[in-house]
């Protein structure tokens, strides 16, 4: 437990911006949807009866757990928008604690873990650009003194600062998530949901943790010896079932507060596959139970919702080139600005006085060196790549609000912050002094037996 008590340090202390960008103003209440929201519950005065119904805006959707935080908020708030804002900013702390507790499951690192979920509370929070300019000067600094130390052998310094941009580019993401999260009423739909899917996902990963049986992996002569702070693995215990119980019912209350949640099947599944890449011989029944809920849940809405689309729905639906700039923004951001540049070819040669030029391929080239070296720790890059992507996949097809990419973005911080690892390997390769050739050994080597 010693080893994360950093860990904890840093993401408390990085949960502090959350509370204090939370809002007390009676402004809250001015947005249409919260109006409606705070009417209906009034109104209908029933709170479990909204698990057979639509929620309070009629829209069709299905949301009785995230309909359940307003009722709390209204009775022991009423009309003080202070006590909602505070729900709201404490979801977000929830959400970041939980956060912590799934990278800690997944990759068994402090400072991986530590440093995604503090990152994530920064963004949560809008503050993640207090870290932009130390970080690109970092970059800058790494540029200049890798050229001096191996000058033109650009292949020796270019990636580290290339993969260090990129990772900027990730950490900038996320700026307009508190104004969706924190200062808007409705968007705790996805803080609510954020709350139960990285609970879900977090228990099955303690279960598999916990519980089974790791891949042997020979021993070598580079292996360190067994220490007074080695972990041995504990035997599981005769209830380390409940972990998995606990993963069903999160999953179950994940599908009543937010329709992204249908997506959680598919996170679950990929927590396996990462499970099983780090060493872990993983039960695969489990995900039967998975995706037997998104069946139930499915089940559920099509008896309880009414059938068609609402107004709001159809309002809300997009196709064309939007879903796909948003696809790609999780999946190779450098190709969004590609039509960018193409237009401002039209200015010629006054194209290489602006900035952007030399950004665009800065841009273009730190995207592809950092998918390419994050290699080196695939499996939890991929992890957090993958596991981002699934989360916002069907948010893609209808027009964009902040929410949507808060759980996304949780999963992002796996990612990110493994760039920011592998970023430092390199720095040090970069700034190690250059390699140099021993000298040809003499045959015979000097004091050598004669050879007869």
């Amino acid at each position: 437990m010693k080893r994360w008590i950093g860990a904890l340090i840093a993401t408390a202390l990085a949960c502090i911006p959350i509370l204090f960008a939370r809002v007390s103003s009676q402004s809250l209440f001015l947005d249409t949807d919260t109006k409606f929201i705070l009417l209906g519950i009034r109104s209908k005065n029933s709170p479990f009866g909204w698990f057979f119904s639509d929620w309070p805006l009629g829209n069709h959707f299905y949301r009785p757990v995230s309909t359940l935080s307003f009722e709390l908020d209204n009775r022991l708030f009423h009309d003080s928008a202070a006590g909602y804002g505070l729900t709201n900013a404490l979801l977000c702390v929830a959400c970041v604690f939980l956060l912590l507790w799934l990278l800690r499951e997944i990759t068994d690192n402090p400072l991986v873990s530590g440093l995604g979920a503090a990152l994530f509370a920064l963004q949560s929070s809008g503050h993640s650009d207090v870290l932009l300019i130390p970080l690109e000067w970092a970059a800058i600094a790494i540029a200049i003194l890798g050229a001096m130390r191996h000058g033109l052998r650009v292949l020796r310094w270019l990636p580290a600062p290339l993969v260090l941009w990129y990772s900027i580019q990730e950490t900038a993401g996320g700026a307009s998530l508190a104004g969706g999260t924190i200062g808007w009423l409705p968007g705790r739909t996805a803080t609510v949901m954020t709350v139960f899917t990285l609970a879900s996902m977090a228990a099955y990963a303690r279960y598999e943790r916990t519980s089974a049986i790791r891949a042997v992996r020979p021993i070598t002569a580079v292996d360190l010896p067994a220490t007074r702070t080695s972990i041995a693995k504990k035997a599981a215990g005769p209830f380390v079932w409940l972990w998995g119980a606990v993963s069903v019912l999160c999953a179950a209350l994940a599908f009543g507060a937010y329709e992204q949640a249908v997506m959680l099947p598919a996170e679950l599944l990929a927590v396996a596959i990462t499970m099983k890449f780090s060493g872990f011989r993983v039960r695969w029944g489990w995900q039967a139970a998975f995706w037997s809920l998104l069946v139930g849940y499915l089940a559920v809405r099509h008896a309880v919702i009414p059938a068609g689309v609402s107004s709001y729905q159809a309002q809300q639906y997009r196709h064309g080139p939007g879903v796909w700039l948003s696809l790609l923004d999780y999946a190779f951001p450098a190709l969004n600005t590609i039509s960018g540049f193409i237009a401002t070819l039209d200015q010629g040669w006054f194209l290489v006085m602006n900035s952007g030029f030399y950004l665009f391929f800065v841009g273009l080239g730190s995207n592809i060196t950092a998918f390419y070296q994050a290699r080196r720790r695939w499996v939890w890059a991929l992890a957090g790549y993958g596991m981002s992507f699934i989360a916002f996949l069907p948010m893609a097809w209808v027009k964009q609000f902040p929410h949507y990419s808060y759980w996304p973005l949780a999963m992002r911080s796996l990612f990110t912050v493994t760039l920011f690892l592998v970023a430092g390997e390199l720095t040090v390769s970069a700034w190690s002094p250059p390699s140099r050739q021993a000298p040809k050994r003499l045959d015979p080597a000097p004091g050598s037996l004669p050879r007869l």
